[in-house]
């Protein structure tokens, strides 16, 4: 039985779901703690602070981590020792920034959301050379982070009283400790600023369209959380970032097969299994939006409090934008490993700009289902513009992709279980 178990989970498909089960279930507790923690005005405003480091984080990330699977296609020599090299590298400029501004500037939240920034860059570059390099230690180390992160939240809850700069602190030494992982699992220790020109040239080239491609998918999540800060006030924010994280936590299945797909496809095309893990994805969210729908208001007020069921029909509504941009979240790694990052770039584009415009008209005759609204009309466009390209680029049917078919469940038996096990347990 032992030995049947360590195979399945041997499986890239099986062990990542398995993972993100857990970073679901793990997360969900985190954000229920800190919600209670915090209340809803000040975790308005932990949540607007948390949406300016990710949109800094990539922006000064510069996406220079996005070469690496087309490199690895290419068969580049001390491909990834030059890539540590880079990344560390630029981490020491902007720790040396960041005192310069310790020493200048007083306020602790400027100062540790400027250390969570260069924790977040190297974190997020590491965990993108692990999803072509060492998948499986990335999972493990990313359910060790979760817990990690819970445990020290309620820790807080207990011990603290209210303080956003000490959930700052967590976040930072999560990240702190997850680099460390990550350098020992590459067995190698870094060469300040001795990365070859050419290199940094191509790197920076390379993946200035993927940085900014992020960047228009950060701000595809969070532009609007930044807007409503304009027009609302942060316990409007408090009761929206309910429904936007609990629709972050429910990427996290699609996200497991992302990760297995951007593995792959950093090798070669794997069509059929894109086709194949797209509708199996768009048939798990349909499945949660209607359990959203059912059972949402009674799940909020469980979890959060009875304070934050306001935040039912907000959440609802958010949830309807999500298989759209799960079709983009298995679509784009194909495109990035191909170096078709520029379609993706245009697309987003589109979709932000159109955001930013109804975000500015709804959010003040509307509040945050204004905003909500908002997003889930530029995560629609986002996700079926690209996936119209993919079909016309692949000469593929629509249906093949979207609609479930009699044998998938059966294909994705195969997929995720070793034969010899299926074989003993049908017996």
């Amino acid at each position: 039985m032992v030995k049947n178990i360590e195979k399945i989970m041997k499986n890239d498909y099986v062990f990542s779901l398995f993972q993100k089960m857990i970073n679901i279930l793990t997360g969900i507790i985190t954000v229920a703690i800190i919600n209670r923690y915090l209340g809803v005005s000040l975790k308005g405003e932990y949540e607007y602070i948390k949406n300016i480091v990710n949109v800094l984080n990539i922006i000064f990330g510069f996406g220079l981590y996005a070469s690496y699977p087309y490199l690895k296609r290419k068969k580049e020599s001390n491909q990834l020792e030059k890539y540590l090299d880079l990344f560390f590298s630029q981490a020491a400029i902007y720790f040396i920034i960041c005192a310069i501004i310790a020493i200048i500037i007083k306020d602790q939240i400027i100062i540790l959301s400027s250390l969570l920034i260069i924790t977040q860059i190297l974190f997020v570059q590491l965990q993108n050379i692990g999803v072509v390099e060492f998948i499986r230690y990335r999972q493990v180390l990313q359910i060790f982070s979760y817990f990690f992160e819970l445990i020290l939240v309620l820790l807080a809850y207990f011990l603290i009283p209210r303080n956003i700069n000490v959930l700052l602190i967590i976040l930072l030494f999560k990240y702190i400790i997850c680099i460390l992982a990550y350098l020992i699992k590459c067995s190698y220790v870094p060469h300040l600023f001795q990365v070859p020109k050419e290199f940094v040239h191509f790197t920076f080239r390379f993946g200035f369209f993927a940085m900014l491609t992020t960047l228009l998918m950060e701000f595809n999540y969070s532009i609007d959380v930044i807007i409503m800060k304009f027009f609302l006030p942060y316990s409007e924010i408090g009761l929206y970032s309910v429904g936007s994280k609990l629709a972050q936590y429910v990427w996290l299945i699609p996200d497991s097969f992302k990760e297995v797909i951007f593995s792959r496809t950093a090798k070669k095309d794997s069509i059929e299994e894109v086709k194949l893990v797209l509708r199996i994805n768009v048939c798990i969210t349909l499945l949660m939006i209607f359990m959203v729908f059912i059972f949402g208001k009674f799940f909020i007020q469980f979890l959060y409090g009875s304070e934050y069921v306001a935040a039912y029909s907000v959440t609802l509504v958010i949830f309807l934008g999500i298989p759209s941009m799960v079709l983009y979240k298995l679509i784009s790694p194909l495109y990035t490993a191909n170096g078709r990052q520029l379609r993706c770039f245009v697309i987003l584009s589109l979709s932000v700009l159109f955001n930013v415009v109804v975000n500015f008209f709804l959010i003040p005759a509307y509040g945050k289902m204004g905003a909500a609204c908002s997003t889930v009309l530029s995560y629609t466009m986002c996700g079926f513009i690209l996936f119209i390209d993919f079909i016309k680029m692949y000469n593929l049917k629509w249906y093949d992709c979207l609609i479930l078919k009699k044998d998938d469940i059966q294909k994705l038996k195969h997929k995720l279980f070793p034969k010899k096990v299926l074989n003993k347990y049908e017996k």
